[in-house]
């Protein structure tokens, strides 16, 4: 079950880089890897009270990551999984969509169901380290 999670953490991971290398419309191949009532949510959207419920909701999500990040690539050096959850150590940075500098550092948990898909995202990060204006479309 150890290489299906490394080959499900390495499409995460790719999506996500399409995404951050592409433009929004890259969104929708990341938004497919989650089940229909997966939930997304990190400490920026927890600031707010709010999550990510549902497909649909998280597309939305990674829409705003990409508007909100410009173009930002997330580094992932570090990589842990267990029988059903992977673990994803990143350093993001680059250039946000005003030209400001973007570098922070953060975990993501990812949580998968029996047919491969995430059913749970959580970013962990400290919202201090952003340098672009976040509200509640903050990333990972």
């Amino acid at each position: 079950m150890e290489k299906q999670m490394e080959t499900l953490a390495q499409e995460f991971i790719d999506a996500l880089h399409s995404l951050e290398q592409g433009d929004d419309t890259e969104a929708e191949p990341l938004a497919i890897l989650f089940s229909e009532d997966a939930t997304l949510t990190n400490a920026a959207l927890e600031l707010t009270g709010k999550e990510a419920k549902g497909r649909d909701a998280i597309l939305q999500f990674w829409v705003e990551y990409k508007n909100t990040l410009g173009q930002a690539l997330s580094n992932f050096h570090h990589i842990t999984m267990g029988d059903k959850a992977a673990g994803l150590f990143w350093t993001t940075e680059g250039q946000g969509p005003d030209g400001q500098p973007v570098r922070y550092h953060g975990a993501t948990l990812l949580e998968f169901d029996q047919t491969g898909l995430i059913t749970f995202l959580r970013g962990y990060y400290d919202t201090r380290e952003l340098t672009v204006k976040v509200q509640s479309e903050s990333p990972q």
